[in-house]
């Protein structure tokens, strides 16, 4: 088999770059403990739009270059422990797709000395770690892009078990694109398409209007 992690990723043929998955990748993650940036990119190419997140390496060149051990392969992914990320950057060079970011933000216990120190940039509490895709760990239901996508673009793909998860509509036939992303895994649970009711047209005039002029 070709690949054993389970990942996420977009059909760009269904992408209409409407950035859902990236607004709601952003609240679930500050509803989930971590740090409320986006985990996904919708990038702007010759080609198209289209997300960009963690593939989820077999291999994974982020964690084998990661000195903490915050990049880990646990449960059949690529895991992210923030707690002991450095921010040492190391993992966005390794990374080849460049779906890992450093950032920070300011927790709330701080944020009166960032209002009142901002111009003095001697502001303290501020760490810069690591953002990447964790497939919305500690989420029942699975990532939550997967199913904030209005057209069914992004998957959820599991090719040890072959199963997918898709969210509620999915505007096009996927069977064509998994099969070019892992081509040794066949999957049984493909939702058929949701396609647009045709528009009735509308009824035709039988008789022509009559248009009285007012007499003079």
């Amino acid at each position: 088999m070709s690949k054993v992690h389970k990942f996420v990723i977009t059909n760009p043929v269904l992408c209409i770059a409407c950035n859902a998955c990236m607004k709601t990748c952003i609240k679930h993650a500050y509803m989930r403990g971590k740090l409320s940036k986006k985990r996904l990119d919708v990038l702007t190419l010759e080609s198209g739009k289209m997300p960009n997140q963690c593939r989820q390496c077999d291999d994974a060149p982020c964690a084998n270059v990661c000195p903490t051990g915050a990049l880990r392969i646990a449960n059949s992914c690529v895991e992210l422990c923030e707690e002991i990320c450095i921010g040492c950057k190391l993992c966005t060079i390794a990374c080849p797709y460049g779906a890992i970011n450093i950032d920070a933000e300011f927790p709330p216990s701080i944020q009166e000395e960032v209002e009142r120190h901002l111009e003095a940039g001697c502001i303290s509490g501020l760490k810069s770690i690591a953002i990447k895709c964790d497939m919305c760990e500690g989420i029942e239901s699975g990532p939550a892009c997967v199913g904030a996508c209005p057209t069914g673009a992004l998957v959820m793909v599991d090719p040890v078990f072959g199963e997918c998860k898709f969210g509620k509509k999915v505007k096009g036939d996927m069977t064509p694109f998994l099969k070019l992303i892992v081509p040794d895994v066949v999957f049984k649970d493909i939702p058929e398409p949701t396609l647009k009711k045709p528009k009735e047209p509308k009824p035709e005039l039988t008789e022509p209007l009559e248009i009285k002029k007012e007499e003079a």
